[in-house]
């Protein structure tokens, strides 16, 4: 059994590493459909921050889907479960992928909706019986790689703000849960992982 675990645990880091290529694929994308703007500020000053913030995705992703196993995330109730979740993100995409292979890199929303459950997560959110405490902290934190939600390095976000996401497409979304959620092509249980397998993960992302 521990001799399984680890190797759940290599494979799945390694499918992580895979997952940030495609995350840093998507994000050139956006950036040449910015006219070289997206990651204009980052490349000239601190290339550095493009590859730490594309890896701070990975690793909210990672605990996205660990506390949505662990019911930790209100995914019981049908709204959030459908429209909020990262399992009801990826079984729209799943679907769509079937449907229109061809046209995923051509569509837009997956990476919007994204970072609405990043903001949910690290403000808070309440709508009827569904309640989200707000974390705050450094990982969910819309302020530490502003880049992520399209905006600029000067001034704070504003709750109220309008804000024009990256062009992210949804098959670079897609593509990254896809190596997060499935092994040796099988649906993987985050409820399965121990702690300790997850942090495996992560200290290969550390390494890395």
């Amino acid at each position: 059994s521990r001799k399984f675990q680890n190797e759940v645990s290599e494979k799945l880091a390694e499918q992580v590493l895979h997952a940030l290529y495609e995350l840093l694929r998507g994000f050139q994308a956006a950036h040449d459909a910015s006219d070289g703007t997206l990651l204009r500020d980052q490349l000239e000053s601190e290339p550095d921050e493009v590859y730490h913030g594309l890896l701070t995705v990975i690793l909210r992703l990672v605990f996205l889907l660990y506390s949505e196993e662990r019911d930790m995330l209100p995914t019981e109730d049908e709204t959030f479960g459908q429209h909020y979740s990262l399992t009801g993100l990826f079984v729209r995409l799943r679907d769509h992928a079937a449907h229109f292979p061809d046209t995923m890199d051509q569509r837009y929303g997956a990476w919007a909706q994204l970072l609405v459950l990043f903001r949910m997560v690290h403000d808070g959110a309440s709508a009827g019986e569904v309640y989200l405490p707000a974390r705050q902290g450094g990982l969910f934190d819309p302020d530490r790689y502003p880049f992520l939600e399209g905006r600029s390095e000067i001034g704070g976000r504003q709750k109220e703000e309008r804000i024009e996401p990256p062009r992210v497409p949804d098959g670079t979304v897609f593509r990254a849960l896809e190596k997060l959620l499935v092994l040796d092509g099988e649906r993987l249980s985050y409820r399965a992982l121990d702690v300790e397998q997850i942090g495996s993960v992560y200290q290969t992302m550390m390494g890395f």
